[in-house]
């Protein structure tokens, strides 16, 4: 069930983010692409770098979920990641990009991600290697 929350918050943020790029495309008459307007180019830009992480992430949060990783880890993971997509949105909105809080919300990401894939790994590597290699 702790998947299941950080799968609708993000969701959630997905879909705010989504109402974004809709407010200002339809502002600035851009129905398809980006045109040369940068405020809409930064808003689909963090909408689809929320896209394209998220859903690695909530694969390996649920999976750690099913191998039994603490709960206190899955909600680390899901407080963190989420509060990183939250600043790089933010910082990818503001100016040319180059907030801090986008570098945060960047690193933050990757960092989380880089820490659940290794765990995962040894996860499915030890019950594998307990498990005669699932055979």
């Amino acid at each position: 069930m702790i998947t299941l929350f950080y799968a609708g918050a993000l969701t959630f943020l997905g879909l705010v983010l989504a109402s974004r790029v809709i407010q200002l495309r339809l502002s600035n008459g851009i129905l398809q692409g980006t045109g040369d307007n940068s405020q809409l180019h930064q808003a689909a830009r963090a909408q689809g770098n929320l896209v394209e992480y998220a859903p690695f992430f909530l694969i390996l949060l649920g999976c750690m979920e099913m191998a039994g990783v603490s709960v206190l880890a899955l909600y680390v993971f899901g407080d963190l990641f989420l509060l990183a997509r939250i600043s790089h949105a933010i910082g990818l909105s503001k100016g040319d990009g180059t907030s801090i809080l986008r570098t945060i919300g960047a690193v933050s990401t990757l960092l989380i991600m880089i820490v659940q894939s290794i765990w995962a790994i040894y996860l499915g590597s030890a019950w594998m290697m307990a498990n005669n290699w699932g055979l």
